[in-house]
């Protein structure tokens, strides 16, 4: 067992001065992590929360966590990462094709320069592949010397005009039909579920305290505090609010007062091909963006698998169909995958996903401070840069904040800004190989047979600090259940560790928390 208040990770063991709490009922996980009031979160407001643990929010209270303040992260769903941040093409961009002089440009040129160090200070995987942008018809092929222009006025100076023959030396599978295209090598690939883990892991270590399952229903606002109450009714009281709830901001910058901004999801449909035809494409395939979109491109995963996606659907706020696949989207970005790549309609698709990215009519990346009262900041329009940005924008923000808000910084001398070596994934460093010497015999012991994700890393990541209690959580850390059998093979045994380990009877494991159950109420036992 591991010591109260210490965070296990192979052979990592790491004190946390944060605590971390599931807004769940009775036995769905153990005690000491379930929320039921808000005295366990301490008297004292807040300096900061934040609303949304994306990958926006979890850079930032990553970026707080370095200051001697006390922070809240809190989120609706049941874990971080897992709204808007988990449905993305995993791309950290160069910012070639952002607009010239926008705050997203800025960001952009800053976090390229951040990502190498910052993936190898927290135990992100990323893989510096590049990307080609394809012109596939004569028109594409003329605006290609633009976006040459537009990716030096970003600082991006790396990229060059290919010519036809160029590209299929690189891509033998490229489209029959290419014209030309850019060579952007600043593109690269990386985990993105372990880039909101990491940043909150860290924060959680240097004293940030973050609640899961816990929806806020409204603010009431105060002089000196406010308090964001909760669908159940808890008040946790707060100096400074940071509204980073994605597609939720609107309602929740309704209950502040805040002022006025039009989002709405736009839906990007996936394909997700087998790791057999990850062979297929060397590069990030980019189509040439549009005005909407950038379009359907055709990427290697870090995970070793070919994606191609997204499409760009404009849906109503609220609509419950955000992220569902349709018949047609994925005909779309199958299309569309084919016009850069020949042959990628007779590769097998082992699984299909859509996400719902916060797009804003305002425009991307609007952030108002004192909104709607003093202390409360509105940052809304975050779209698919997101993932690239997070360091950069957490930066930006609490400049802002400070500057804004008076927010004082006072350094803490004791925090962490990284994670030790064994925190790296177990697929992407096994724990077994090359002489390791965390290694268990459970490490040898296979659970999941398309990924070989083995019994130890299971429970690693299930006593990792942010303590997953779901399948989903447990598969954006592990790796099972992603592979070829889609789980159909191996979610039961996984089922049994997770029970086994954890004390969660059967019949209380969610897929994505209370209300998704594995199994019917009932059916978990067998009748002797």
């Amino acid at each position: 067992m591991v010591a109260p208040g210490m965070a296990q990770f192979g052979t990592w063991q790491l004190k946390s001065r944060g605590r971390l709490f599931y807004n769940w009922p009775p036995d769905a996980c153990e005690e000491a992590l379930r929320f039921t009031s808000a005295g366990q979160l301490g008297g004292e407001p807040y300096d900061v929360v934040i609303v949304g643990a994306g990958v926006v929010g979890c850079g930032l209270a990553y970026r707080l966590s370095m200051y001697d303040l006390r922070v809240l992260l809190v989120d609706r769903l049941h874990d971080v990462g897992e709204g808007t941040s988990k449905a993305n093409s995993a791309l950290i961009h160069s910012g070639y094709d952002a607009k010239p002089g926008s705050l997203e440009s800025e960001l952009l040129h800053e976090a390229e320069a951040d990502w190498p160090g910052l993936a190898a200070r927290l135990k992100i995987p990323l893989d510096p592949v590049g990307g080609i942008m394809m012109a596939v018809t004569d028109e594409q092929e003329r605006q290609l010397e633009a976006n040459e222009k537009n990716a030096h006025a970003n600082r991006v100076a790396d990229v060059r005009i290919l010519s036809a023959d160029e590209i299929r030396e690189r891509e033998p599978n490229a489209s029959s039909s290419v014209r030309g295209g850019l060579l952007v090598p600043g593109e690269s690939l990386a985990d993105p579920f372990m880039a909101s883990i990491a940043f909150a892991e860290i924060a959680l270590a240097n004293g940030v305290d973050i609640l899961l399952g816990a929806e806020i229903a409204g603010v009431e606002l105060g002089q000196a505090r406010h308090h964001l109450v909760t669908a159940d009714g808890h008040r946790l009281p707060a100096r400074r609010i940071v509204n980073a709830a994605g597609l939720g901001s609107r309602r929740l910058a309704d209950g502040y007062g805040g002022g006025a901004f039009d989002i709405n999801p736009r839906r990007g449909q996936f394909l997700l091909f087998d790791k057999s035809a990850r062979p297929l494409v060397q590069h990030i395939l980019l189509p040439v963006p549009t005005a909407h979109t950038k379009g359907v491109l055709v990427s290697p995963t870090i995970f070793g698998n070919l994606l191609a996606g997204p499409t760009a659907e404009d849906l109503p706020l609220d609509d419950p169909a955000a992220t569902h696949t349709t018949v047609d989207g994925i005909r779309r970005v199958l299309e569309g995958g084919s016009r850069l790549v020949d042959g990628l309609a007779r590769q097998p698709i082992i699984a299909t996903y859509a996400g719902a990215r916060c797009a804003c009519s305002q425009g991307s990346y609007v952030i108002q401070y004192n909104d709607g009262a003093p202390g409360v900041v509105t940052l809304t329009g975050v779209r698919s840069t997101g993932l690239t940005t997070s360091i950069s924008l957490a930066r930006h923000l609490v400049d802002g904040m400070q500057k804004e808000l008076g927010l004082e910084l006072s350094p803490d001398t004791d925090a962490l800004d990284a994670r030790p070596e064994s925190a790296w994934p177990g697929w992407w460093r096994r724990p077994f190989e090359n002489g390791a010497t965390d290694a268990r015999a459970d490490h040898g012991c296979a659970v999941c047979f398309c990924e070989f994700i083995s019994e130890g890393e299971i429970r690693d990541a299930l006593d990792s600090p942010l303590r997953p209690r779901t399948m989903d959580a447990l598969k954006r850390r592990t790796r099972a259940l992603t592979g070829r059998c889609q789980g159909f093979d191996c979610q039961v045994s996984l089922a049994e560790i997770v029970s086994g380990h954890t004390g969660i009877g059967i019949a209380q494991l969610t897929k994505n928390g209370p209300g998704s159950e594995l199994v019917a109420s009932g059916q978990a036992e067998v009748p002797a």
